[in-house]
């Protein structure tokens, strides 16, 4: 999300001029959470990706009694 110029007008009285500041500050806020959100749905994501892949290369070992053997891509991807 790009972050909004939020111009401030001229204020005429000192209220009205903390009020406008308390907006932008509220709306800089706002925009600092989307941007962190975007980067935590991207980071869930990727480990997401991560964890699929794992489990797909887990899936190519077998039980050999109580050790596993696994194909010697997923062995050599472990070291």
């Amino acid at each position: 999300m790009m972050p909004r110029t939020i111009v401030l007008p001229h204020a005429s009285t000192e209220e009205r001029s903390r009020l406008l500041s308390m907006d932008l500050i509220r709306s800089r806020a706002l925009d600092r959470l989307y941007e962190r959100r975007d980067a935590v749905q991207n980071l869930i994501r990727a480990l997401e990706d991560y964890q699929k892949s794992r489990e797909a290369r887990m899936a190519q070992c077998i039980g050999f009694s109580s050790l596993r053997k696994c194909s010697s891509d997923f062995a050599q991807s472990q070291i």
